[in-house]
């Protein structure tokens, strides 16, 4: 894990582009897809100012490049990304257990998930 605990926003023609945990940040944050064979997020730059705002909100410190050259930047509060960065991390160990168990799912019959639905249905799965 880099020590630099910052958002680095990358202008790519009319998209901005954020990689690694920075990508995952974005994604707990905005919401915005984190496509994981590219680990980034990428996003319009009409949502530029919406991204900047979000981040101010929450004190976490960006940094804006365009062609290499830091175009723009927010000085936040180091333990904001650290645990911006916990939250989303958990949430994706979330997200790939369902999309998992979604895999699992679309290869049952449909008598293994009538099977499956009874056991919820009865009561054998405890809600916490």
């Amino acid at each position: 894990m880099r020590q630099n605990y910052c958002v680095f926003l990358y202008k790519s023609r009319k998209f901005y582009n954020a990689f690694g945990d920075d990508g995952r940040i974005l994604h707990k944050l905005l919401g915005y897809k984190f496509i994981k064979h590219k680990q980034s997020v990428g996003f319009p730059e009409s949502a530029f100012s919406k991204v900047k705002v979000k981040l101010e909100e929450e004190k976490i410190s960006y940094k804006v490049y365009e062609k290499d050259e830091l175009v723009e930047e927010y000085k936040g509060i180091q333990k904001n990304y650290a645990g911006f960065l916990k939250a989303a991390l958990e949430s994706g160990e979330i997200e790939q257990r369902i999309d998992y168990l979604k895999s699992i799912v679309d290869r049952c019959s449909v008598e293994e998930l009538e099977l499956i639905l009874e056991i919820i249905e009865n009561g054998c799965y405890k809600q916490r």
